[in-house]
């Protein structure tokens, strides 16, 4: 799924390239869009709010997107997808806008968009960084959801995906099935996640280590039952079907381990950032 940062990264590759620009051409092929014909609108410009994309026109309406698993926009260039797999295209002078396999599109007033993100949490890829401390206090509403669980819950904070939930856990020493209500030092947690996700933002792609920082590279996610790179430990995990917050996860047993009370490691955290530009971003530096 799309994380908050790659949709950030949308939002400012679609307005570099049409923000400003007319509507010539509109087709839709989305069972929410029938009818719809944004022919002769001027594309004002894109935002992100969470995992949410906001395409705002001078009519006063937004088309507001969320691409899920497997959707995309394509930005510029005509898409190779078939036509059925195109669920909407624009047209401008200076290029194409295309949904391709894109579930969620939906036309609203712009001046409604609250009704669809409203709910969300603090937004961690906002213009500003969020305020860790009400992040913390927001993912412990329900102190008996795992850790994991809690920073994929947009309510209490949004943007963060299932790269980060498996990632921050890690970095921090935390199991991702640790009760968020039993951790200590939840804030420098949120610090690592925010700090990655704001650096990954603004340069890609998603990489959590620091090493070939031109490529997406993880400590542990999508290596469930590989060596853990610090202790050599065989990492366990979820599958999507086992898990109880429906989603892959990945932890390392001894790196990680559930313990009735935990405590975020600080000295483990300097270690596994010491090679990631993102550190330069933590509130509590190093």
């Amino acid at each position: 799924m799309a994380e908050g940062d790659s949709i950030r990264r949308l939002a400012g590759r679609i307005n570099e390239r049409l923000a400003g620009q007319v509507v010539t051409r509109c087709v839709t092929r989305h069972p929410r869009l029938v009818g719809v014909d944004l022919t002769g609108a001027t594309l004002i410009g894109a935002d992100a709010v969470g995992k949410h994309l906001l395409i705002r026109f001078d009519d006063g309406r937004t088309l507001r997107a969320h691409l899920r698993m497997d959707g995309a926009m394509v930005v510029g260039r005509r898409a190779d997808a078939s036509p059925f797999r195109r669920r909407l295209e624009l047209s401008f002078a200076n290029g194409m806008l295309t949904a391709v396999d894109v579930p969620v599109l939906e036309l609203l007033s712009t001046s409604d968009e609250s009704r669809v993100v409203g709910h969300l949490g603090p937004d961690v890829c906002a213009a500003d960084p969020p305020d860790l401390d009400l992040v913390a206090l927001r993912l412990t509403h329900d102190g008996a959801v795992p850790v994991a669980a809690a920073l994929l819950d947009q309510r209490n904070v949004a943007g963060f995906g299932n790269v980060f939930a498996v990632e921050v856990p890690f970095i921090a020493g935390v199991s991702p099935n640790q009760p968020v209500g039993t951790i200590t030092g939840l804030v420098d947690l949120v610090d690592v996640g925010v700090a990655i996700i704001r650096y990954t933002m603004q340069r890609g792609p998603r990489n959590t280590t620091g090493r070939r920082m031109s490529t997406p590279d993880h400590w542990v996610y999508g290596k469930r039952g590989r060596p853990c790179p610090l202790c050599g430990t065989r990492l366990d995990g979820w599958s999507e079907a086992d898990s109880p917050w429906r989603r892959v996860s990945v932890w390392c047993p001894h790196c990680q381990p559930m313990t009735d009370e935990r405590t975020v490691d600080r000295a483990r955290i300097d270690r596994l950032l010491a090679l990631h530009p993102a550190r330069r971003n933590l509130r509590r530096r190093p």
